[in-house]
């Protein structure tokens, strides 16, 4: 039983033995390819930058694309928005109307 208990004491101590190393490795290695990191960040920034003009010119003609489209779609709804418009224009001009001292 005492054997146990000292055995699963030395595996705990080599896992904690084994997780510092790997976090010393780890950080090294981050400092290590530091560098490399933001010099990919710098690129993926000016990549950006010279995308940005297309992808502006692009958006454009896409909206002009797709609002066509969009306003043949909803072409079939202009009559049913005029109706409610005329009929919330009634019922607010009859509201007036009604109650002249109401405001």
């Amino acid at each position: 039983m005492v054997e146990l208990l000292i055995l699963g004491a030395l595996a705990f101590a080599a896992f904690v033995v084994f997780a510092v190393l790997a976090s010393v490795f780890g950080l090294v290695m981050s400092l290590v390819f530091l560098p490399f990191r933001i010099m990919g960040w710098l690129l993926k920034g000016l990549g950006l930058v010279l995308a940005l003009p297309f992808m502006a010119v692009f958006g454009v003609v896409a909206v002009f694309a797709l609002g066509a489209g969009a306003l043949m779609f909803l072409l079939p709804f202009l009559p049913f928005a005029l109706l409610a418009m005329g009929a919330w224009w009634l019922v607010r001009r009859s509201h007036r109307a009604a109650s002249p001292l109401a405001h």
